[in-house]
């Protein structure tokens, strides 16, 4: 309780958490994240994303933290949104978080992992909605 009143969380059970928060500066500066942030944005603009929706800006989703031997942890539901309207606690996460960076483009029901140093957490996207994505 009191990690959470002082603005900081080391549990993936709340958006205090680094994973939720922007990471602009080091995604900017880090080569490879960024070759992969553009070929994501790339691939939800291309004409088949629409015929299978994926995570795109502006899309409502809610995931499901997996934790080990496949049990199943805390849900969290948000919107990927623009960097400079990132509010976690507000349920606005920005697509340069590394949660947002790992969701870019993925379909429906995929399980994707976040990866930070020596942790890694896994996750399922078990809800999309693109009703406020960019592209509609």
């Amino acid at each position: 309780m009191l990690a959470r009143v002082m603005n900081y969380c080391s549990s993936t059970s709340c958006f205090n958490h680094y994973l939720f928060q922007c990471q602009q500066r080091r995604v900017l500066q880090h080569p490879l994240l960024l070759s992969d942030l553009l070929q994501r944005l790339e691939r939800i603009h291309q004409p088949r994303s629409r015929i299978h929706p994926c995570v795109e800006i502006g899309s409502e989703v809610t995931i499901r933290h997996i934790l080990t031997h496949g049990c199943v942890g805390d849900v969290f539901t948000f919107q990927l949104v623009e960097p400079s309207r990132a509010n976690p606690h507000q349920g606005l996460v920005s697509y340069l978080s590394p949660v947002g960076l790992a969701l870019l483009a993925l379909p429906l029901g995929a399980e994707f992992s976040v990866v930070s140093g020596a942790s890694e957490s896994r996750w399922r996207l078990m809800a999309l909605n693109r009703k406020g994505a960019s592209n509609e």
